[in-house]
């Protein structure tokens, strides 16, 4: 009896998590790189980068940003790729991002692979109002997309995980 309701609570958690993707928005953020939104998402283009972003009712907001290095920094993809996993590297990404939100105190930045690309992640809280954000930032060539989930302080953030998992490579 106990392994019923065990598998009834896991059928109902696999259904709820299944519902909270319903809905979700496809962005093809160019042509190599696409990501779903809890809504459709305005575009703007900032500093000859292109940001999606788009805020839920519960102040949650989602941005997706594509920034090419070899038009913003002259490097491409064979200069990239022997500092792409190094730490300094890393770093120089999270102080960048932490000069955009100076308000913010950020961790340690962690190198991993996203399919078979280096990625890095990175969270940080900002310090008046305790909201997170958090970063994953997936290097394809010359190309860097920047996933960010701001979640307001006492909110969960089970959706920044759909958010993050949602990139895809565009077919």
């Amino acid at each position: 009896m106990k392994k019923y309701y065990y598998l009834l609570l896991f059928a109902m958690v696999v259904s709820a998590m299944a519902q909270a993707q319903t809905g979700w928005v496809t962005q093809k953020l160019d042509n190599k790189l696409s990501v779903k939104f809890p809504a459709e998402p305005q575009k703007t283009a900032v500093n000859g980068m292109e940001n999606y972003t788009s805020k839920t009712k519960d102040s949650v907001v989602y941005t997706a940003a594509v920034a090419d290095l070899e038009v913003l920094a002259q490097l491409d993809s064979a200069m990239l790729a022997p500092m792409i996993d190094k730490p300094q590297f890393a770093e120089g990404i999270k102080k960048g991002i932490a000069s955009k939100r100076p308000n913010y105190t950020f961790g340690d930045v962690t190198i991993g692979k996203w399919k078979t690309y280096t990625c890095y992640t990175v969270s940080g809280t900002e310090n008046t109002n305790k909201t997170k954000a958090l970063a994953k930032i997936i290097l394809i060539g010359s190309k860097m997309y920047t996933l960010i989930c701001q979640v307001p302080s006492k909110l969960a953030t089970a959706d920044s995980e759909v958010f993050f998992g949602s990139a895809d490579l565009v077919r």
